[in-house]
């Protein structure tokens, strides 16, 4: 049983260095070296011109794509004015609230039959996509469950049931947060650990701004479509990388207190964090004994109540909750509610999978 924290590295760079560790290392450095000549023979035989063009592209993508990244971030910061679990809650921070972690995690299905889940979904619609749209589900019933909890005296009053219901229903929809802001972290070097690079924090980060609580009548499809549509552009932005050398030139050189505040606001007051760890693609051995079994969880950075790791290994998809236990009180609860979305996504895709064989027949 091995337990590595997020503040020595990130989940490559420590993936990686369990990795020397295994049986398979040789067969595992030599396929990352052979991803690294895929990556760069894609350009190796351009002409000089045609180099000069792409590094024209990057440079004015790299610009203007930061400037973008910087109005947006302001944006989501200026109007975002408080965390969504704590506005539920009717408060501005969480002392006072009960302290702890509420943490769970499980296996739940094949990576081959995700892919189709989200190939059925759309054509450009991701595994990242999928489970964001899942995540939200879950945090919109979360701050639901805790809205009821917080109107429930007014359910006391039983001499008007009816003008109780009533109001019930209104302070509701009064106070349903449609949109929240999560944080999707990013490996700057695409996934991969180069030989020769040390073990470390090459992590970048953006915040996007997705569906939350979502009328009664949205299906979960809606959801996705939204979620994907959001996520896309900024996936494709340098955004990341942005977020990265400042978060590095901060921790060097900024006092510690103002280094952590700029981390606090720098999240914009996102509900959750949902990171994607691609693991190993078959089971590994240490010493002739198969590791069974390899489990993800995020470490909360300032100011974020929930964090969610969709990890793979051995082509089994595995799902981890770290949370605030005032945030999310029960984690398998609220893990369930995660499970629920893609069962509902799973049904919605093999409706349109049957409409679309119904199609081509036709």
């Amino acid at each position: 049983l091995f337990r590595v924290h997020h503040s020595l590295g990130d989940g490559v760079s420590l993936t990686a260095a369990l990795g020397d560790l295994l049986d398979e290392a040789q067969e595992i450095r030599d396929m990352i070296q052979e991803e690294i000549r895929k990556r760069r023979a894609k350009g190796k035989d351009s002409y000089l011109l045609v180099k000069l063009l792409r590094f024209v592209q990057k440079l004015a993508w790299f610009l203007f794509g930061s400037i973008r990244a910087l109005v947006h971030q302001a944006y989501l910061m200026m109007t975002t004015s408080n965390n969504p679990f704590l506005e539920v809650l009717n408060r501005t921070d969480s002392k006072g609230l009960e302290a702890g972690r509420s943490a769970t995690w499980c296996e739940f299905a094949t990576v081959a039959e995700v892919k189709l889940v989200a190939k059925a979904m759309g054509p450009n619609v991701t595994l990242n996509d999928l489970f964001v749209s899942c995540v939200t589900a879950a945090v919109a019933r979360q701050l639901a469950e805790h809205r009821q909890k917080m109107i429930v005296p007014d359910d006391d009053d039983t001499t008007n049931a009816p003008s109780s219901s009533s109001n019930k229903n209104k302070h509701k929809q009064q106070n349903r947060l449609t949109n929240i802001n999560v944080v999707i972290p990013a490996h700057l070097a695409g996934g991969i650990l180069p030989p020769g690079r040390e073990v470390g924090n090459l992590i970048g980060a953006f915040v996007a701004r997705v569906p939350g609580e979502m009328t009664d009548n949205a299906s979960a499809s809606d959801r996705l479509s939204q979620v994907h549509s959001n996520l896309h552009k900024w996936r494709r932005s340098p955004a990341p990388f942005v977020s990265y050398y400042i978060a590095r030139t901060a921790s060097s050189w900024l006092p510690s207190t103002w280094a952590t505040r700029l981390m606090l606001s720098g999240n914009a007051n996102a509900a959750v964090v949902v990171s994607n760890n691609r693991g190993l693609t078959k089971k590994v051995h240490i010493n002739g004994r198969p590791v069974e079994s390899m489990m993800g969880f995020i470490p909360l950075p300032p100011g974020l109540p929930v964090g969610v790791v969709i990890q793979s290994y051995d082509s089994v998809v595995s799902l981890s909750v770290n949370a605030e236990k005032w945030a999310v009180p029960d984690a398998d609860k609220f893990l369930g509610w995660i499970l629920d979305e893609y069962k509902l996504l799973c049904k919605e895709a093999s409706i349109k999978q049957r409409q679309k064989e119904i199609t081509n027949k036709s």
